[in-house]
């Protein structure tokens, strides 16, 4: 005869059945959380989530920016772009990726920058070149514009077509996809060069090679 109260849980009776072994409960939650869920399908990786499509948009078009100037040379010009850097108050700076191209009508400042690096690019070639006018031709898209910067400051925007034929062709090009900058060469960057060879390097551009 047992002595043991069936209803007591201490002795295993009918309160602790149902219990089962360790572990039974947390087996059968872990089955209840994996229903659906295959683990013979290949994971994602970081790989497989960077190479999805990524989303277009207007920022994701390709943009290039050029500055046409009366400069006679890309050496000159780059000196040129380097010193007005250093005379401007306002902190703006050289855009990443501006290098500057020799053409038939004189040097180009160019690079694929967004919008506002573009104006700052063209700011910063005027502030040097003070009262010899520039145009900044900037493009996204099917979006085009002209604007013509003088002494540091920005001017009016005009119809790229009207000054379109006083600069070399390959200006056009770049804007309508035409030719890319990589075509061009490296060209200079100007952001690079010291103050003394910024000197040196319009001193030395002044004449067409």
């Amino acid at each position: 005869m047992s002595t043991s109260d069936p209803e007591d849980p201490r002795s295993g009776g009918p309160a602790d059945q149902g219990a089962g072994r360790p572990g039974e409960d947390i087996d059968a939650e872990f089955a209840r959380l994996m229903e659906g869920i295959s683990l013979d399908e290949t994971p994602l990786t970081v790989e497989d989530v960077l190479s999805e499509p990524a989303e277009t948009g207007p920022d994701a078009e390709p943009t290039v920016a050029v500055v046409a100037t009366s400069v006679v040379s890309a050496k000159a010009l780059a000196g040129v772009i380097r010193l007005g850097r250093e005379a401007r108050t306002d902190g703006i700076d050289i855009p990443a990726g501006t290098r500057t191209l020799d053409t038939s009508t004189g040097a180009i400042a160019a690079g694929p920058l967004a919008e506002t690096a573009a104006h700052d690019l063209a700011a910063i070639a005027s502030a040097a070149l003070q009262r010899n006018g520039i145009v900044l031709f900037w493009r996204r898209g099917d979006r085009m514009t002209a604007t013509r910067y003088k002494n540091g400051g920005r001017g009016e925007d005009i119809s790229p077509a009207i000054v379109l034929g006083a600069v070399d062709d390959v200006v056009e090009e770049l804007l309508l996809g035409a030719t890319d900058l990589g075509e061009l060469g490296e060209g200079l960057d100007p952001s690079t060069l010291s103050r003394a060879e910024a000197l040196e390097w319009i001193a030395s551009g002044k004449k067409r090679k």
